[in-house]
């Protein structure tokens, strides 16, 4: 009998994601650059520069999708309801 009493859906389903799952979240932003610097090397004839910029923009994606994360941790734990 209980299995068919729905609870209504939370309004924040978006904030619950990124608190269960933001570190995967961040390192996958993270590396998306990368392997993106990576693609355009091997796809069309760049030059090795990409690379760096590809890392460099890769190591300020992940910290700032670090931040970001940690950021609606602390709201999620904070502001909303219990």
């Amino acid at each position: 009998m209980n299995d068919m009493i729905e609870t209504p859906a939370s309004p924040y389903w978006m904030l619950h994601f990124i608190v269960k799952h933001g570190d995967w979240l961040a390192i996958v932003c993270g590396v998306l650059p990368l392997m993106a610097a990576i693609a355009a090397m091997v796809i069309f004839p760049v030059a090795s520069w990409v690379i760096v910029v590809g890392a460099a923009g890769s190591a300020f994606l992940f910290l700032l999708m670090r931040a970001f994360v940690e950021l609606v941790r602390v709201i999620v734990d904070m502001l909303l309801p219990k």
